[in-house]
């Protein structure tokens, strides 16, 4: 791995290749540290100040891709193991890992350091330290996508998007991801992080997460995306 080491992207389409005309793009850096044991993230976006979650402590949040959010996927593509990660302006997040398209394997792990700003009304940023723990082995492939908006201006945003004629979003379309060199930015292992070991969930749901989840469930607003 080389010390240092950052990628940066621009999310400039949406989800059907369509141009962003409307706000700026989100911004994506990613960034390896001096321990070499955690991917630096670090989100800079506009704030639509859409509906926030119902209120909870900051943390790990369930149905995240109901509201505000920022996702990225990264995907082994010789297991097809990948962890998509959510991030909100509100300080949630929603960590997922996944064994196959849409097979989840564990949800709701923590991220304790996510912390998020708002240098002005109408932007906002995100830092998070992703443990190598939480990481597949062998990660080859990227991509990175950003909903806002609510009821029929409910907007879908993509890194790497699907062709104009694709009937509607769907970020599990593993086939859309592109390469990246994940090796530069955190230590390269042949093993699945320590997070993937117990195939049976990992939830940190405490209990004052228990309302919530049953309150997003039953209301849940749109399909999982």
């Amino acid at each position: 791995m080389t010390n240092g080491a950052t990628i940066n992207f621009t999310i400039e389409n949406l989800w059907n290749s369509a141009p962003i005309v409307d706000h700026r793009p989100i911004q994506l850096s990613l960034s390896s540290t001096a321990d070499e044991n955690n991917l630096l993230i670090e989100i800079d976006a506009p704030f639509f100040n859409d509906t926030a979650p119902p209120s909870a402590p900051p943390g790990p949040y369930p149905q995240l891709y109901n509201y505000e959010v920022v996702e990225l996927f990264f995907l082994a593509s010789s297991t097809d193991h990948y962890i998509e990660l959510e991030f909100s302006p509100h300080n949630y997040h929603l960590v997922l890992l996944l064994i196959g398209r849409r097979k989840e394997l564990k949800q709701m792990l923590p991220l304790p350091d996510y912390r998020v700003e708002y240098p002005s009304f109408n932007r906002w940023i995100g830092r998070v330290h992703v443990p190598r723990a939480h990481f597949p082995a062998n990660v080859n492939l990227f991509n990175a996508y950003a909903i806002h908006g609510e009821g029929k201006n409910r907007t879908y945003e993509a890194l790497y998007p699907a062709p104009p004629d694709s009937d509607k979003p769907d970020f599990h379309r593993l086939e859309l991801f592109q390469p990246l060199k994940f090796d530069l930015l955190l230590n390269h292992t042949e093993k699945d992080g320590e997070s993937w070991n117990n195939r049976a969930s990992n939830s940190v749901m405490f209990p004052c997460f228990l309302p919530i989840l049953l309150f997003v469930v039953s209301f849940s607003k749109q399909f999982y995306i």
